[in-house]
């Protein structure tokens, strides 16, 4: 699917595709190797024979017998020594339906080398429908899907496929002519993350029904829109949908060109903007039942699921032991490799059906992973009472509360990737390699992330069995996460609030999760706004943190800052891509200006859940969730005049708009037959209102209303 398609038009027999076709010279198809129900690709020796079979522990669809130690199939009457054997099993597909959808005519220009590019206006996921005329049978089209014209004025794929990964003939396509007046063709195997078309080998005249791009992905319905009175922001909003669809291809990856992974750490930190775009519950009940049953027999929860990342390649894992002998801290055979238990990841096993649940408002989804999610904080709270050597002299690997060492609270072992993306520049040092920089890595764990999310992700495993009725388990993990903010306040938050200078995100994590004390929060509070004062009213936020900056902000009575920071079009910002002429959203905040990384990676799109949630005003609770009742309480600022949030729930249209008028600001409100909804207004008024469309006017002042 990356690579791309070489095709034969001279080949092709004539009339294959019709009803009463002669296939009787055609071979059968024999299962020589490939991916089993649980999506692992098997392993081959260089004649081709299978060396090993499933990696999945566990295979909940085919039900065989799995050694967890060699992660071999050992199915009731089959050798699984014999060479060559696949244990493989087709299923009917329970995903969303992927379909063609949007469609795009292309400009045609030269580039600054004087090569053929057609220009499709928007940075899609999909391929492109040609049509040629005028061919000689022979004669060789080369297309080239790319996202980026780069500094020289160039068609580029050099961001995107870089010599780390170099992809050969990276999302290609080679189209052998069999000559005619008119030929078309469209891929049948590839899908592309592409804006621009490289077109070599064709001198006719193109129409513009030519070389039309069509837009893929999974056919979700839309449910959700935000406009106001910021342009750049109402782009903001369009691009985000963009990636959204561009990613959600029959599984979420984090980008449509060079990875295709599906990342948890991406999906939990988006999750709740997606099911504001799009109804997405059967995209993600489907994708967590496949996150189930990919779970390892520790508890641990890999990065992405299926299990693509090069973390999972033995070969790969192999060459870096080479490197270093650090990576032998990759843990025991059956348990998976380094890099695979990363705290902000693998909590989307957590994450995510508690936020599903929340929108939706359907157990089902907590019934499904609640053992997933349980056991994945367990793994946690094990990898914590794990002692590293390095912090070992430490006060916490001292000191005993209520007969507990505290050290088992604090999660300061393993590799974690993260405030992934931050856009604050950690140089490596002189005479130091990245192997080595990522065995330190290893060394050092993150325990200021680790420990929080273990403490996010046991709240929620306790708040998921309230709901289930297993309130033993309930009081179990809220036990524990209240355990771990007390460790977290005690060791890693300063007497003057400080947590990691020079970061946003230590502060917005630790507000955001509410992880210190009511003493301390103050100081917190004061030390965040400090850092962002300090950082020109920029953010430094990566993908973990970005997503709770302006929520927080308003939490704690900054609206100023948050929209400060919202509206600002200076580099790091949402708004500076779309300067730039964004479509989609980049990967790192400086990829438009550096042409550097993927152009289409949903994770800082996020911030949309802020805009819907508070300039819209628009939040579901916990109690009565998926809207059956809900919370309006619209934050007006900034430069804004006007803003209007709009959601399909399962009742019916929720609306939440306020616009400016003179001397008064309006308020407008529409809650769909059976729900109720508290409104709260910003002079601090509160009701509880069924369903009905409701108008408030106040003055501006906010000293009085009606």
């Amino acid at each position: 699917m990356m690579m791309g398609d070489i095709f034969d038009a001279r080949l092709e027999p004539e009339g294959w595709k019709e009803p009463g076709f002669d296939d009787n010279n055609w071979g059968h198809v024999h299962v020589i190797g490939g991916s089993h129900a649980g999506g692992y690709k098997e392993n081959f020796s260089e004649d081709g024979k299978a060396m090993q079979g499933c990696h999945s522990r566990e295979d909940a669809v085919c039900g065989k017998n799995i050694d967890a130690g060699n992660r071999r199939c050992l199915s009731p009457g089959v050798d699984s020594d014999v060479p060559g054997h696949v244990d493989a099993e087709l299923i009917a597909s329970r995903s969303v339906p992927v379909r063609e959808k949007e469609v795009f005519k292309a400009k045609t220009f030269r580039d600054a080398a004087g090569k053929l590019v057609l220009d499709f206006g928007q940075n899609i996921a999909g391929y492109v429908k040609m049509r040629l005329r005028d061919t000689q049978g022979g004669q060789k089209i080369h297309l080239v899907h790319g996202e980026d014209i780069n500094a020289e004025g160039c068609f580029s794929v050099e961001h995107i496929n870089k010599p780390v990964m170099q992809v050969p003939r990276f999302q290609e396509i080679t189209y052998i002519c069999k000559g005619g007046d008119i030929e078309e063709y469209v891929p049948l195997f590839a899908v592309f993350g592409f804006r621009y078309l490289l077109v070599e080998g064709y001198d006719g005249e193109i129409q513009p029904e030519d070389f039309v791009a069509v837009a893929v992905h999974s056919d979700m319905e839309e449910t959700g829109e935000f406009t106001c009175s910021h342009s750049l922001i109402n782009k903001l909003v369009q691009n985000s949908r963009w990636s959204q669809k561009g990613n959600f291809l029959d599984v979420a990856v984090d980008c449509p060109t060079r990875e295709r992974n599906a990342w948890t750490g991406d999906n939990q930190i988006y999750v709740r903007t997606a099911s504001i775009f799009m109804n997405v519950y059967p995209f993600y009940e489907k994708w967590l039942q496949d996150q189930a049953i990919e779970q390892y027999a520790s508890g641990k929860v890999g990065i992405t699921f299926p299990s693509t990342s090069s973390v999972h390649n033995p070969e790969v894992m192999a060459e870096a032991l080479k490197t270093n002998p650090a990576f032998a801290l990759a843990g025991p055979a059956g348990n998976g490799n380094i890099g695979e238990d990363c705290a902000g990841w693998g909590d989307s096993a957590a994450w995510l059906p508690y936020m599903i649940y929340l929108c939706y408002g359907d157990r089902q989804i907590l019934e499904n992973q609640y053992e997933t999610a349980r056991k994945w904080v367990d793994y946690m709270l094990c990898c914590a009472k794990d002692h590293n050597p390095l912090y070992e002299d430490q006060p916490q690997y001292h000191t005993y509360t209520d007969g507990e060492l505290d050290a088992d609270y604090i999660y300061d072992t393993r590799m974690h990737y993260g405030e992934w993306q931050e856009p604050i520049a950690v140089p490596v040092p002189e005479g130091v390699n990245l192997a080595e920089a990522f065995a330190r890595m290893v060394k050092e764990g993150k325990p200021k992330v680790a420990t929080a999310y273990m403490c996010r992700s046991a709240e929620n495993v306790a708040m998921m069995a309230r709901v289930l009725g297993r309130d033993e388990d309930g009081e179990k993990y809220e036990r524990i996460a209240q355990r771990i903010r007390q460790v977290y306040d005690n060791y890693f938050i300063g007497s003057d609030g400080s947590i990691e200078p020079g970061h946003q995100a230590a502060y917005v994590r630790a507000l955001a999760f509410r992880l210190c004390s009511e003493e301390k929060r103050p100081l917190v509070e004061e030390q965040l706004v400090r850092e962002i004062e300090q950082n020109g009213y920029k953010l430094n936020t990566g993908f973990l943190s970005t997503p709770f900056l302006l929520p927080v902000l308003v939490e704690i009575g900054r609206t100023d800052l948050a929209y400060r920071i919202l509206e600002q079009t200076e580099n790091p910002s949402w708004l500076h891509p779309i300067m730039l002429g964004a479509t989609t959203i980049p990967e790192s905040w400086s990829g438009f200006d550096n042409h550097d990384g993927s152009l289409n990676h949903y994770s800082y799109g996020a911030v949309c859940e802020f805009l819907f949630g508070y300039v819209g005003g628009i939040h579901p609770v916990w109690e009565k969730p998926g809207y059956e009742e809900f919370i309006i309480c619209p934050v007006p600022g900034g430069s804004l005049v006007h803003a209007r949030a709009e959601y399909e729930s399962q009742y019916g249209k929720i609306v939440s708009s306020w616009k400016k008028e003179k001397d008064d600001i309006i308020f407008e409100v529409m809650i769909p037959v059976n729900t109720r909804a508290k409104i709260c207004l910003p002079d601090g008024s509160e009701r509880w209102k069924g369903s009905g469309k409701y108008r408030y006017v106040m003055s501006l002042d906010i000293n009085g209303g009606q």
